[in-house]
């Protein structure tokens, strides 16, 4: 029997090599057409193209999200911003209006009395608690030591008078110059009267002299103009008694009074006056 040469022995190895090479694919061919998930093809693909692109798109959509989001919240934080603006002038014109309201009603108690209206002009930040002011003056009547009153009660003095602007110096001024003189009523149905001389920043009180030292003054009890004395009537109210002083003999011989409650924010005032003949 001839043997193979050398030649066709590698010639039939080849040719195994290819029959095996070819079966091995013809089985990841099936394999790929049974279940492709598993095929080393897909795993190829899919690592190196699939994956990379569906991660670039999805980056981009989030990315693109973000900046919508964000363009959203600036957006909403404006409209939150004019909201607000418009509650605070909403809640500023409401506060405006009862402040009107309220001094009407106080009006209609000064028939026997002359009142101004005015509007507050300025109100210097460096002397909040000095003076104010207001829109009338000498063609208006308003003369000096008048009572000036918001509409819970007296504020301050007229000081200084122009030809249509006036200055008011404050009742809790530290530079108040005129005394008031006050009437406060007893339980017993009687008064007692004194005089508002100052202002404690301490306390956050008028000072107030009695000049009857045997009366007994309750905290609580309303403190108003008594009449006797500077260019307007009596019953303004002043304020409430929130303490008093006593002697050694247990005599009071001072009170203090809480100011009227906006004192410290107030946009209209009226000048009140003795009626003239």
């Amino acid at each position: 029997m001839k043997r193979f040469t050398k030649l066709q022995r590698v010639l039939i190895s080849m040719i195994v090599v290819v029959i095996v090479f070819g079966c091995i694919m013809l089985g990841l061919r099936q394999n790929v057409m049974t279940n492709p998930g598993y095929s080393a093809w897909t795993y190829i693909k899919y690592g190196l193209i699939d994956y990379p692109m569906t991660s670039i798109g999805n980056a981009v959509s989030d990315l693109s999200n973000l900046w919508h989001v964000y363009d959203d919240n600036v957006y909403l934080n404006e409209q939150l911003a004019i909201q607000r603006s418009y509650q605070t002038m909403y809640q500023d014109e409401k506060n405006r209006n009862q402040e009107l309201t309220d001094m009407l009603d106080m009006q209609g108690q000064l028939e026997d009395a002359m009142h101004i209206n005015c509007t507050v002009l300025e109100r210097p930040v460096q002397s909040w608690d000095e003076t104010v002011t207001i829109s009338a003056g000498k063609n208006k009547g308003i003369e000096e030591n008048m009572l000036v009153s918001t509409s819970q009660g007296a504020v301050g003095l007229i000081e200084h008078v122009e030809t249509a602007t006036s200055t008011v110096r404050l009742l809790v001024s530290s530079k108040l110059h005129n005394n008031i003189a006050v009437e406060i009523p007893l339980d017993d149905g009687t008064s007692v009267e004194g005089v508002l001389q100052g202002y404690d920043t301490s306390r956050k009180a008028y000072i107030v002299n009695l000049f009857d030292h045997d009366a007994s003054v309750t905290n609580g009890a309303q403190v108003a103009t008594s009449g006797k004395g500077g260019n307007y009537p009596g019953g303004i109210y002043i304020g409430t008694v929130t303490d008093t002083v006593m002697n050694d003999d247990a005599i009071i011989s001072t009170i203090y009074v809480r100011p009227v409650a906006n004192m410290q924010s107030f946009n209209y005032v009226t000048v009140i006056g003795n009626k003239k003949s």
